[in-house]
């Protein structure tokens, strides 16, 4: 009776469950069995606290099972971290598996394909289900995995690994990782049909795993009513995938590659992709960096997509390179841009303004309303908003509300400074008056003549000693870089 009133015995349940939480490994849950009857009597009749197994210990395993009485399972064996998983303890596990929620194999040894023996019978209640190969070549697992009947299943990651699923029941899954597997292994067929039978599918994610050629017929078209996330990782980036996809309205579509051919990726490989995202017309912002490579990202009312790239090879010239990136733009419909963000512009001006690749860009943004200059050679942009620069006079971006300008060499950009103010004289004289200049120095630098100058035509200059703001970033925080995300 004592005990029973002692303040330790008196947690109420709901709370005394939450203490195996804290607890870090398995070990540890068994000791908490051992602090008194009580305690010991709870944590066993809690069974859904008996669920996860490694198989690093014969004996915690067979407890563990005993414990966790009919509840879903989750079993993660692998040899990366820890110890290694033992034959004889998964052997205990093989009766249950029809109680997996969760699954992950890992390893390097043909351990992985001995387990996947194990998996011919039905998972209904599995919900994730990860299987990772660090061996040089791909992993093959022939036989449908779990007989084909995964209905619950919500995730589904491969990383090295190639699975058979033409035949798996995919009705449930959200979630589609497939990671490094070699070209000839993975087909565009195979692909489709996975995705054809998963219709609810929001996330995909392929990153090195991307095939090299189609062998699927042109008309085949398979419809991603759900998706919401794509994210692509390939060398070299290819559009042969998505030419067999159709998009919904708000899908984000991000690509990384690298190329080491030097060339631009945009002529070649946009045109193909805009036949099947035309949703992203009309682009209403555009930002694009040239350093490292490029990045760009454009967003319209409905879809956002983003690029991020980086040469390795023997790359051409940075001014023929960022000349060719800026004049490929020209592909989109960017009448309707009402921002224009670029980092790392450094193509000189040509002899004739109307040559220039910043002029024929310009030239097609009727709408533009924002240009945003981070560390770049300004006055190609300078001189292609002077209308005194072309022959016919024409204004471009005749919208145009505010110029942000980052002044890097103080003698470069001052004779920049003394060109703008006659690019504004013309613009204003023209009947296309610009409202706002911000200027941003380098401490220490501050041309106050020039600013002064150029308020006799612009309503409103301004200047800053510091870095630009952050609504000002040419590379939003949220953007997605070459590498391996995971969510467990």
């Amino acid at each position: 009776m004592k005990n029973t009133f002692a303040p330790i015995n008196r947690i109420p349940e709901d709370i005394l469950s939450l203490i195996p939480s804290y607890c870090n490994t398995g070990g540890q849950l068994v000791t908490l069995t051992h602090v008194c009857r009580g305690w010991r009597e709870r944590f066993i009749s809690f069974s859904s606290l008996w669920t996860f197994l490694d198989c690093t210990n014969v004996e915690q395993t067979r407890v563990y099972i005993e414990r966790s009485k009919t509840s879903p399972l989750e079993l993660w064996l692998g040899e990366e971290e820890g110890a290694p998983f033992l034959n004889d303890a998964f052997l205990l596990t093989v009766p249950h598996l029809n109680r997996l929620r969760f699954l992950t194999l890992s390893g390097s040894s043909d351990d992985l394909l001995q387990l996947t023996k194990y998996s011919g019978s039905p998972a209904p209640l599995l919900e994730k289900l990860k299987i990772t190969s660090a061996r040089a070549e791909t992993l093959v697992i022939q036989g449908a995995i779990f007989d084909g009947y995964l209905p619950s299943l919500r995730e589904l990651r491969l990383s090295g690994v190639i699975a058979n699923l033409a035949l798996v029941k995919l009705s449930n899954l959200r979630t589609f990782d497939l990671h490094n597997v070699t070209g000839d292994m993975v087909s565009v067929t195979r692909l489709l049909d996975v995705f054809e039978r998963a219709p609810l599918l929001r996330k995909i994610l392929l990153r090195n795993a991307f095939p090299n050629s189609s062998d699927a017929p042109p008309e085949r078209m398979v419809s991603l009513h759900h998706l919401e996330f794509l994210k692509i990782v390939a060398q070299p980036v290819h559009s042969i995938l998505l030419n067999h996809l159709l998009f919904p309205i708000d899908l984000s579509l991000s690509q990384c590659f690298n190329f080491s051919d030097g060339k631009s990726p945009i002529p070649t490989y946009i045109p193909k992709i805009l036949k099947n995202v035309g949703n992203i017309s009309p682009i209403t912002s555009i930002n694009l960096s040239f350093d490292p490579g490029m990045f760009l990202r454009i967003d319209g009312p409905s879809l956002s997509h983003h690029m991020l790239g980086s040469w390795d090879g023997a790359d051409p010239s940075p001014s023929i390179l960022d000349a060719r990136v800026l004049r490929s733009l020209n592909l989109f419909r960017i009448s309707a841009v009402e921002r224009l963000a670029i980092t790392e512009y450094s193509t000189p001006p040509p002899a004739k303004t109307e040559r220039s690749p910043v002029y024929l860009t310009l030239l097609l943004m009727n709408n533009l309303r924002t240009l945003i200059l981070t560390n770049c050679l300004n006055l190609p942009f300078v001189f292609a908003l002077n209308p005194n620069q072309n022959p016919s006079r024409t204004v471009v971006c005749p919208k145009l509300e505010e110029l942000v300008l980052y002044i890097m060499d103080q003698d470069k950009d001052l004779a920049c400074v003394n060109e703008l103010f006659e690019a504004v004289k013309e613009r204003a004289s023209s009947g296309s008056k610009l409202p706002a200049i911000t200027i941003v120095c380098p401490e220490g630098f501050i041309p106050a003549k020039q600013v002064l100058k150029l308020k006799e035509y612009v309503s409103r200059v301004q200047y800053r000693l510091d870095d630009l703001a952050p609504e000002w970033d040419i590379i939003p925080a949220d953007v997605d870089y070459p590498g391996y995300e995971s969510d467990w």
